[in-house]
């Protein structure tokens, strides 16, 4: 059996989301397990994180916007997420909503959490999971399988 163990993080000052994916590629099964951490704590995201197990970590890049305060405070929580998770990918989230498009998230069953975030930040930590999936060859063959199932089969 091989599984793609993957964890998405979207950091935000009033809630962290975090998003644990594993699919199963043999079983074409996708586990889900998630978490809201309060504010930008890189620590307890990370601990959280890894004692899911090891999975590859994708955290959205903060694009500076201008807001000064918030600027500066996320920039900061960005570079202490990836010393807190140093082999984490950042990624740029820009054109991610044409990409991992609302459809796909409902399909995959990444549209809705039973607990409420601010700015919906379980499902923009969704979005990044898959992104990163994506973006890697080997995992996106095997995310493509997984979905062609569930669009043909309704499931496995």
């Amino acid at each position: 059996m091989k599984v793609l163990h993957v964890a998405g993080v979207d950091p935000g000052i009033v809630h962290t989301g975090v998003v644990v994916l594993r699919l199963d590629t043999d079983k074409l099964r996708l586990h889900t397990t998630w978490r809201v951490v309060d504010g930008l704590d890189a620590a307890e995201t990370a601990a959280w994180v890894l004692d899911m197990g090891e999975p590859q970590v994708f955290i959205e890049k903060y694009r500076p916007r201008s807001h000064y305060g918030t600027d500066e405070r996320m920039v900061k929580a960005e570079r202490d997420f990836k010393l807190a998770m140093p082999r984490a990918v950042l990624i740029d989230n820009t054109g991610i909503k044409k990409v991992v498009t609302d459809d796909l998230l409902n399909l995959l069953e990444l549209w809705k959490f039973a607990l409420p975030s601010h700015h919906q930040d379980l499902r923009s930590a969704a979005r990044i999971a898959v992104l990163g999936m994506l973006r890697d060859p080997v995992m996106n063959k095997e995310l493509a399988r997984y979905v062609e199932e569930l669009v043909l089969h309704g499931g496995a």
